[in-house]
């Protein structure tokens, strides 16, 4: 019942990037999200269930229980079909779906690579089981297909030879010549993808190679796969889930130990699919994450589920102490993902209703959480909604707090002068979820508003709007429609914030037929230069951006100045002389 969360909302608004085949190209294989490439696992998946069935999660959540359950089935049949023990494969799925790694891969849509990826694996190891066993030429391209398809799903795919590797070399060593091609393809995409991608610049993605980073890292998450080492999750009584995890890690332990000890060579494969799948985000050491273990643990459950099924009589409290331990781990964190992605339904859903009730009002937000803002705002989950523009009130970001690696909530805040201007004009209404749903507070915003701001310019002014025309200069003509036409020359006057560094202008070129041809724009700001640029014939938005002059005193009102030649005489010789039409131009 989870419904979306923070990066479902960048994907969820793919499909209104599509208007041809070519955006349809990009958007299923052009580098995205820490410069990964991942058309089955995100792109198809997004885009086909957001146009069936639009923004609703069930579908999603649907789709992800059906490949876990299948995930557990080929788990099942692996372990049984290369040990023979039908209870091993049992307890193997079993001792995995309750470990809380998995808790987020099974709550959170965008995590879904995480529960497909290992459905490519074990297929793949099941076509090579069968072709080890009777060298069968159809499970030999079946795992081919498994292979190549499985770097549409997670990058990761890279380990899947030395998987394939451990069971070849373990079980048929003899058939060891199939490796080096499997090998040859996983290293010739990591470098293609190393190439072709764009790595983020965040320290949160950066790689560490040194031996000590790894080392700590895999200590981490080595740790963290007994699945009862949560201490985001676990804050009372740490004597006692400290003792949990001792007992799990000393079973776990005891139980690839006695597999070795009876020749068992399945402790090692599962120990090798530990560490191969585990492997490649050792270098992240500063992005520690418990879904990036779903895969890992696996192999861990297969090599104690097999021991727990020969029914060693030392095995019954580990396994005990291990299921009630980490399923309640799984449990709570399951409900606070599903707790929080409500608040996001519950906001989403409000400003829905506010917006068709207020059809073109801007919908300013204050009272917004940090959960909220980080789970639903920082993505833009509010472009899901066509032609509702959603802004946080002034000091509407006091709640959230700052992660400076993935966003600044201040970005979201509309300017005070801008606020009280919009709400004054009826342009703006002011809503808060506190207390769980949203409710309009622009009354008293409006007060507070034209008490404490109502004086202060707007740094950034829409010109389209009656609510800014007291800060427009000369050489405006009156509005028309949602754009206002400016003559050659114009001005406005703007307060600028600190740190403002930006003139910006959202200007509007209608198609004329190639009568002007270029089009020259120049900025002044107090007189001084601010910026030139040319628009071509045939632009019909136009975007300009350049630095605020030097020596400016922001702490005074400003005059933007904007020059616009060759302008267009309307209905000829006499006619209004229209230069561009505007929508917003200020300073940011």
């Amino acid at each position: 019942m989870a419904w979306f969360a923070m990066d479902d909302f960048a994907w969820l608004g793919l499909r209104q990037q599509i208007y041809d085949w070519k955006d349809a190209l990009a958007a299923l294989l052009s580098p995205m999200a820490q410069g990964t490439i991942r058309p089955f696992s995100e792109r198809i998946y997004f885009l086909t269930l957001e146009w069936l069935f639009g923004i609703e999660a069930l579908p999603f959540r649907i789709v992800g229980f059906a490949t876990q359950l299948l995930n557990l089935w080929l788990v099942l049949r692996l372990v049984e079909r290369v040990t023979g023990s039908r209870a091993g494969g049992t307890a193997a799925a079993l001792l995995w779906i309750v470990n809380s790694a998995l808790a987020v891969s099974m709550s959170w849509t965008s995590a879904y690579n995480q529960i497909l990826w290992p459905c490519v694996m074990l297929a793949g190891c099941h076509a090579r089981w069968t072709w080890l066993e009777t060298g069968s030429r159809r499970a030999r391209v079946t795992e081919w297909v498994c292979f190549l398809l499985g770097f549409g799903v997670l990058e990761l795919q890279v380990v899947y030879p030395a998987v394939a590797g451990a069971l070849t070399l373990l079980y048929h060593r003899e058939r060891w010549r199939d490796l080096p091609p499997l090998f040859a393809v996983a290293g010739a995409y990591a470098v293609l993808n190393r190439s072709i991608a764009k790595p983020s610049g965040s320290a949160v993605y950066a790689l560490h190679w040194d031996l000590p980073s790894l080392l700590q890292t895999f200590g981490t998450y080595l740790r963290m796969a007994t699945g009862i080492w949560r201490p985001d999750v676990v804050r009372e009584m740490p004597g006692i889930w400290q003792a949990a995890e001792w007992t799990a890690g000393i079973g776990l332990a005891a139980a690839i130990t006695w597999l070795l000890w009876r020749r068992e060579r399945w402790a090692l494969f599962g120990m090798a699919w530990f560490a191969a799948t585990l492997a490649p985000v050792l270098p992240l050491k500063n992005h520690v994450s418990d879904y990036y273990l779903t895969a890992p643990v696996l192999g861990l459950a297969m090599a104690a589920g097999l021991a727990a099924a020969r029914k060693p009589a030392w095995a019954i409290v580990p396994v005990v102490v291990y299921a009630a331990a980490t399923g309640w781990v799984s449990r709570a964190t399951t409900l606070y993902n599903y707790e929080r992605a409500e608040q996001n339904r519950a906001l989403f859903a409000g400003v829905r209703e506010a917006a068709q009730l207020h059809p073109g009002k801007t919908i300013l937000l204050t009272a917004v959480s940090s959960d909220q803002y980080w789970g639903l705002m920082n993505d833009s989950a509010f472009r899901l909604l066509e032609g509702v523009n959603v802004q946080l009130a002034p000091g509407g970001d006091a709640n959230i707090i700052r992660h400076p690696e993935l966003g600044n909530p201040a970005h979201w805040v509309m300017d005070e002068g801008e606020a009280a201007a919009n709400v004054s004009a009826g342009e703006a209404l002011v809503y808060s979820p506190a207390g769980g749903k949203l409710r309009n507070v622009t009354a008293i915003w409006k007060n507070h508003l034209l008490r404490n701001m109502g004086r202060r310019l707007a740094a950034v002014v829409d010109a389209a709007k009656a609510a800014y025309a007291s800060q427009l200069g000369e050489g405006w003509h009156a509005v028309d429609g949602a754009i206002r036409w400016a003559s050659g020359r114009v001005t406005v006057r703007v307060e600028a914030r600190p740190g403002a560094q930006t003139v910006m202008m959202e200007a509007f070129r209608p198609d004329e037929g190639g009568r002007r041809g270029p089009v020259t724009v120049e900025a002044l700001v107090n007189g001084l230069p601010a910026g030139r640029w040319e628009s071509a014939h045939d632009r019909q938005e136009v975007l300009l951006q350049g630095p605020l002059p030097a020596g400016l005193d922001l702490g005074k009102p400003l005059t933007v100045e904007v020059r616009i030649s060759p302008v267009l005489q309307e209905g000829g010789a006499g006619g209004r002389a229209l230069g561009l039409a505007f929508g917003k131009i200020g300073v940011r």
